[in-house]
């Protein structure tokens, strides 16, 4: 099980022709994530982001990840991803 309260620090790299990124964790764990179940078919923000190419735009928000035009998804969310896709 997976504890709550994760908190990302840091994106080491973005690729936007994998819809991926690279992330890292305060509790130093550090691993590349895969977007692509939001992305392939994106719908509301998410699609926002595609078309206006804001991709390799995010940024960190206090731990959630981020994009400009208000897109976010929590640091536990992301770390549950990685997890399960492992």
């Amino acid at each position: 099980m997976t504890n709550l309260g994760n908190k990302l620090v840091k994106i080491h790299s973005v690729s936007e022709d994998n819809i991926s990124l690279t992330l890292e964790f305060a509790d130093g764990f550090s691993s590349s994530v895969s977007l692509r179940h939001i992305f392939d078919a994106p719908q509301g923000l998410a699609a926002e982001v595609l078309k206006g190419q804001m991709f390799s735009k995010c940024y960190l928000e206090s731990g959630p990840l981020a994009w400009p035009n208000g897109l976010e998804f929590c640091a536990d969310s992301v770390r549950l991803w990685i997890e399960t896709s492992e």
